[in-house]
């Protein structure tokens, strides 16, 4: 199931023609459940039909080829989710290629296997990441402008003992995983969070100091969980290019 479905995603991505956006949305998602798509930039969580849309035409539009290795991927299995990573190759013909990772967190129901978030990454080195927002006043205000969308999109959802907890785990496990981190800022409000029985699935964005270089950087995290804990998790910086 999971190979059929990366199968169309490739194709769509390749074709790149605005025709098959229902194939490619009916394939992964619900439209009853909007999903939650974060791009490999500093800007928004696409998170309604028509932004969602307006993200997947204008990657097919301005992107370069994307190449999708359907067959390598990886899953983590719960019970009732699916954590699936998969890599692809985005080729901009300009002397430009990049790896891109894809990290899909799929929930499972009966014969429901829907994807509930969806996240693109551009991955790099950790200790040297492309971000520096201090240099940068465009893409602080940026980044401080999505930080106030994403309160008042999560804030309808008052923050409770499951919130308090996991924004705690989550700081304390980047300061033991990530020594050269500092000041990590993870706010409860920032945090969406769905449960299903005993597991949960959550994203947030977050703010960091990296201790070398004394820059502030976004940074987020998708995954899923069960009763309290962590059961897999995906960190990244934003990817942020001056790269027309």
């Amino acid at each position: 199931m999971i190979h059929r479905k990366l199968e169309i995603m490739k194709k769509c991505y390749k074709e790149r023609n605005a025709a098959n956006f229902d194939l490619f949305f009916d394939t992964f998602f619900d439209r009853k459940r909007l999903p939650i798509i974060i791009g490999t930039d500093n800007g928004p969580w696409f998170r309604t039909m028509e932004r969602i849309r307006w993200l997947i035409l204008y990657d097919w539009e301005h992107w370069g080829n994307l190449d999708i290795d359907t067959w390598n991927f990886r899953v983590f299995e719960a019970e009732s989710h699916d954590v699936v990573r998969v890599r692809g190759l985005l080729d901009f013909h300009e002397d430009r290629v990049w790896d891109i990772d894809i990290i899909i967190i799929f929930h499972k129901y009966g014969d429901e296997y829907v994807c509930r978030i969806m996240q693109f990454k551009i991955p790099r080195n950790e200790i040297r990441p492309v971000v520096v927002l201090n240099g940068n006043k465009e893409e602080q205000d940026k980044s401080e402008h999505e930080m106030i969308r994403l309160t008042r999109m999560n804030g309808d959802v008052s923050s409770d003992l499951m919130r308090e907890h996991l924004a705690r785990s989550i700081r304390t496990q980047l300061q033991e995983d990530r020594p050269y981190l500092d000041n990590i800022d993870v706010r409860e409000e920032m945090i969406y969070l769905e449960e299903n029985g005993d597991e949960f699935l959550f994203a947030l964005t977050g703010f960091c100091i990296h201790v070398e270089l004394r820059a502030l950087m976004p940074f987020r995290m998708v995954g899923i969980g069960r009763g309290y804990e962590i059961m897999d998790a995906e960190f990244s910086h934003p990817f942020v290019s001056s790269l027309g």
